[in-house]
C-alpha cells in the first residue's frame, strides 16, 4: 500500500561530498574488539601493536649445511695454501642447547639449523670443504659471521613487530606463531545485514515462474564477506512502508550496518526512504549521489545503526556498493575510511563521454597486451549481470568529460583476485 507520506524527491551531491558525510557520521565509533586463536586469524585486523618478548633466534645457528670453525684459523687458506682441519663431531637442530666448543684448527659438521658450538664464528659450505678421512682441507678463507644467524638478527626483545590496524596475511600469522602468540586481538568483523525489496521477488532455488530471483542479495553477501564482514541475509521486504520498516528494524537488531537493496529511486513503489524517516534520528543524511550508476542511492543513521540504500539495477547495485560501502566496512575494522581497492594503469580501447551533470563509473574488462594493460569500456544497461560478471574494475570518468581512446586512466580492480583473470 502507498504511504500517505511518501516522498519521491532526491537531492543529488557530489560522491565527496557523500563520502564526507559518512565519514563523519563513523569517524567517532568504537571498534570492538576480540581474541582469536592465531592460526585462524588470517584477514583480521590487528588490534593490538605486537612487541616481541624475546630476542629472535635465541642462539646463533647455522644458516646452511657447512662445518663451524674459527675464522682465524683459515684467514690464510687458499688454492695454494690449503689448511687442514680436524672434525671433532657433528650438530643438528635438536642439539640446541650445546656445551660443545672447538679450539684453532678444528671444526664441527653443523647441519642447518644447528647451533653453533662455543669458540666458532664462522661457517663453511659443506660444498666449499673437501673431506678427507677426519680433516677437511679448506681453501678460501672465512670472516667472522658468514653463514650464522645470530641471536636477535629476525627480531630483537623489545622491538614492535605488528602495529595496530594490519591486515594480518599468512606472513604474519607465521611469525606470530614464531612468537608463541597462541591467541591475538583483532576487530570484531562488521555485520552487515542485506535486505532486498520489492513484489516481484523470490528466494532463489524455488518456481521462479512469473518471479525475478532474489540474486543481488548473494552478490551483495558475497562482498560483504570478501570485504572482511559477517553477512547477515533479511527476508525480502514487500513494497509496503509497514513490512520494510518492519524488517529494518529487525536487521538492526542483528547487525551494525544495514544495506537495502532497491525501493528507494521516486517510483511510486519506492518506499524505503519513507520506512527509513519513521526509525528515528538523525534519519537521512543524504539520498542522492551524481553518479551514474548509483544516482539513487543514499545513507542513513537510525540511532547507533548505519543504512546504506541502494539501487535495484544491478550494475548499480555493485557500484553503490564499493563505492559508499566499502569505505564504511573498513572504517568499523580499524582500516580507515577507504576502499583499499588495487589501481592499475591502463589505456582505453574506447572514447568515452561523462553526462554533464553527473561522473560515470564506467564498468572496464582489464588484459593485458604485451607490455601493456588496457581497459575495454563495457557499456551495456546496468539491469545487464552479465554484463558486470565480464568487468573486472570500473573508470570515474568526471561529469562533462571526455576520455578518448588510448588514453592512460587509473582502473580500479573490484578486488586482488581480478588479478588472476589479467594475463594476456
Amino acid at each position: 500500500m502507498s504511504s500517505p507520506q511518501q516522498r519521491r524527491f532526491f537531492k543529488l551531491i557530489h560522491l565527496e561530498e557523500a563520502l564526507r558525510l559518512m565519514h563523519e557520521a563513523v569517524q567517532n565509533r568504537p571498534i570492538e574488539c576480540e581474541n582469536v586463536e592465531t592460526v585462524r586469524s588470517l584477514g583480521r585486523v590487528l588490534a593490538e601493536n605486537i612487541v616481541s618478548e624475546v630476542d629472535l633466534p635465541n642462539h646463533d645457528y647455522a644458516a646452511m649445511d657447512g662445518y663451524a670453525v674459527r675464522a682465524s684459523s683459515v684467514k690464510e687458506a687458499s688454492q695454494s695454501n690449503p689448511v687442514r682441519l680436524t672434525v671433532t663431531g657433528e650438530l643438528h637442530p635438536p642439539d640446541h642447547p650445546t656445551n660443545r666448543s672447538i679450539a684453532d684448527h678444528e671444526a664441527v659438521y653443523v647441519a642447518c639449523g644447528a647451533p653453533i658450538p662455543k669458540r666458532a664464528d664462522a661457517v663453511l659450505r659443506v660444498e666449499h670443504a673437501d673431506k678427507e678421512n677426519e680433516e677437511i682441507i679448506v681453501k678460501t678463507p672465512l670472516e667472522q659471521g658468514r653463514n650464522i644467524c645470530h641471536i636477535g638478527e629476525d627480531l630483537k626483545r623489545n622491538e614492535l613487530v605488528l602495529a595496530k590496524n594490519r591486515l594480518l596475511r599468512p606472513q604474519d600469522i607465521g611469525l606470530l606463531v614464531a612468537l608463541n602468540r597462541k591467541y591475538v586481538n583483532v576487530t570484531r568483523r562488521p555485520r552487515v545485514a542485506i535486505l532486498s525489496v520489492g513484489d516481484e521477488l523470490i528466494e532463489p532455488f524455488k518456481d521462479s515462474q512469473n518471479k525475478t530471483i532474489n540474486d543481488h542479495a548473494y552478490i551483495v553477501s558475497s562482498l560483504v564477506e570478501y570485504f572482511g564482514g559477517e553477512p547477515v541475509l533479511i527476508a525480502i521486504a514487500r513494497d509496503n512502508v509497514e513490512d520494510i520498516s518492519r524488517k529494518i528494524t529487525s536487521a538492526m537488531e542483528k547487525a551494525d550496518l544495514v544495506i537495502t537493496i532497491a525501493g528507494c529511486s521516486v517510483g511510486v513503489r519506492d518506499y524505503v526512504p519513507d520506512a527509513i524517516r519513521i526509525l528515528g534520528e538523525p534519519g537521512i543524511v543524504f539520498h542522492g549521489v551524481a553518479l551514474s550508476a548509483g544516482k539513487v542511492s543514499g545513507f542513513a543513521v537510525a540511532g547507533s545503526k548505519l543504512i546504506v540504500m541502494l539501487p535495484g539495477h544491478v550494475g548499480s547495485t555493485v557500484a553503490g556498493f564499493y563505492l559508499l560501502v566499502t569505505p564504511l566496512m573498513n572504517m568499523l575494522q580499524g582500516l580507515g575510511f577507504k576502499d583499499s581497492l588495487p589501481t592499475l594503469k591502463c589505456v582505453l580501447d574506447e572514447t568515452v563521454r561523462a553526462k554533464r551533470l553527473v561522473d560515470l563509473l564506467l564498468p572496464v574488462k582489464v588484459f593485458r597486451s604485451g607490455a601493456e594493460y588496457h581497459a575495454m569500456p563495457l557499456t551495456k544497461p546496468l539491469s545487464v549481470l552479465k554484463n558486470l560478471v565480464d568487468a573486472n574494475g570500473y573508470v570515474i570518468v568526471p561529469a562533462n568529460s571526455v576520455l578518448t581512446k588510448g588514453a592512460s586512466v587509473d582502473v580500479k580492480l573490484y578486488g586482488a583476485l581480478e588479478f588472476h583473470s589479467l594475463a594476456g
